[in-house]
């Protein structure tokens, strides 16, 4: 027979409760929480037309520019022929804003070299910044060639001047 004292009922009420309560202290609970976002797509460029500086002269130190609707000045200016501007669209999430950063360049072996400018954009400047992408952003593009080799650049047949377009997001 077992032996029922109120010691041995008290402990195994104290063992019976601790159970049942750790049953429920124990219990787990889910719940599903939402992040919120904002989908940016990715800028992207496409030059729609090339800038074509027109024909020039390889004199040392010359220099030829090309503004608003082609037109061009210079010393290094050959011929009466206007230039022609680059057009670069951007894409991206139109009303955000993006900075454009133009970059100087050069010729292969650096007989040329170019500094390019925005004709729409703030004439002239080679940096913008806060600038809000439109549905439909088109970049005109001229600038300033400057002839550092004119030998050179005719021994080397040189037809092309690099520069480059940078767009960030803000």
């Amino acid at each position: 027979m077992k032996n029922l004292t109120i010691k041995n009922i008290v402990k195994k009420s104290a063992i019976a409760a601790t159970l049942a309560s750790g049953l429920f202290a124990g219990t787990a609970i889910a719940d599903t929480f939402n992040a919120s976002l904002n989908l940016v797509q990715p800028i992207s460029m496409a030059e729609v037309t090339q800038m074509d500086l027109g024909s020039l002269l390889a004199e040392d130190a010359a220099t030829c520019t090309v503004t608003t609707a082609g037109a061009r000045s210079g010393t290094a200016c050959f011929g009466a022929g206007a230039g022609t501007l680059a057009a670069i669209d951007i894409n991206g999430t139109t009303g955000m804003q993006v900075d454009i950063v133009l970059t100087n360049g050069a010729s292969g072996s650096s007989e040329l070299s170019f500094a390019p400018s925005m004709i729409n954009n703030g004439e002239g400047a080679t940096t913008l910044t806060g600038v809000t992408l439109q549905a439909s952003h088109s970049l005109s593009l001229g600038g300033t060639l400057t002839v550092a080799d004119g030998a050179l650049a005719i021994a080397n047949n040189v037809t092309s001047v690099d520069y480059q377009v940078d767009v960030t997001y803000q």
